[in-house]
């Protein structure tokens, strides 16, 4: 699962896909987020093609 907020992106490894989908369906995303995904679930931040070096 892949989330960009403030322009960084995060990988998130392991998130099952019935999680994902709830979080793709959920109005609420941010609160989805931080309630079921964030501190769940490890993560890397994954630079983008416009990073420097």
């Amino acid at each position: 699962m892949w989330f960009v907020a403030s322009g960084k992106r995060y990988e998130f490894e392991g998130v099952p896909p019935e999680t994902f989908a709830a979080f793709r369906a959920a109005f609420a995303k941010g609160r989805y987020f931080n309630d079921h995904i964030r501190n769940n679930f490890r993560y890397r931040l994954v630079a983008s093609d416009s990073d420097p070096g």
